[in-house]
């Protein structure tokens, strides 16, 4: 397999990855978004909440606020030889706070110092006059398969667009038409001459075929070049996230390999 480039920011990655197929593209679509693991709070012990929300919602919210760890410090609980729970697999938490205020996701304060948060604007309630919540948490280590809070990215992949267009074969009229038809901005007229203005946007909706009648404009994708995109939802960057995925895949080859040998 190979992987070129073509875009990145702080939280998103897009690459092609070419001289594969979409079954590999499939599986790495599918281990990196709940085979990587991330912490997330899971036991919520409420002390005091007169707050207008519920403390099943209060709970909810705190479980989806993404945190910020170093993921050689911890193990799952169920790796771990602790009974009870110990800093090893769980990071704690307290929460107070009184009105009148906004409360947010800043506000939570790590025992040990070493998890945050990742965003500390992310809204948990408000209160009142002479309201206020008192809480104690627990974070851990799972996967994106067990519960959503624990997925570490959004990703996609799409088959790499091959647009060939006939000049000669498709009419002034039905350039103007396709150029009008496409969602994706993918065309454009330049000189009367039908030309691809943004090729990586297609998404083989082949609205544009539909349109015209001749056979001037053929749009299909590449069973082996994909478009991969990946967007980080935890503290975990792109490039981490798709390392992590490639050592899991790893691992489970090799699973499968010792079984058949």
């Amino acid at each position: 397999m190979k992987l070129e480039k073509i875009e990145g920011e702080d939280k998103k990655l897009k690459f092609i990855a070419s001289e594969t197929s979409p079954a590999m593209m499939n599986a790495m679509r599918r281990v990196s978004m709940h085979h990587i693991p991330v912490l997330a709070v899971e036991d919520v012990g409420i002390i005091e909440n007169s707050s207008p929300l519920f403390d099943e919602v209060i709970a909810q919210r705190l479980g989806q606020v993404p945190l910020v760890f170093d993921a050689d410090k911890f193990d799952s609980r169920e790796e771990c030889d602790c009974e009870e729970g110990c800093s090893n697999c769980e990071a704690r938490f307290t929460l107070k706070a009184e009105g009148p205020g906004k409360v947010v996701s800043g506000d939570l304060v790590s025992e040990s110092g070493e998890v945050d948060v990742l965003y500390d604007k992310i809204p948990i309630t408000i209160l009142d006059e002479n309201q206020a919540i008192d809480i104690e948490a627990t974070a851990v280590l799972s996967t994106g398969k067990d519960h959503s809070k624990h997925q570490a990215s959004i990703s996609s992949y799409q088959y790499y667009p091959l647009i060939d267009i006939d000049q000669d074969d498709i009419t002034e009229e039905e350039k103007k038409k396709v150029v009008e038809v496409c969602p994706r901005d993918v065309f454009k007229l330049k000189n009367g001459k039908l030309e691809l203005n943004d090729k990586m946007s297609c998404t083989l909706c082949n609205e544009c075929v539909e349109t015209i009648e001749s056979d001037g404009l053929v749009v299909t994708g590449d069973k082996e070049r994909f478009i991969f995109k990946v967007e980080s939802v935890s503290s975990h960057s792109p490039e981490e996230i798709l390392k992590k995925t490639a050592e899991i895949l790893d691992e489970k080859a090799d699973k499968v390999i010792e079984k058949l040998s």
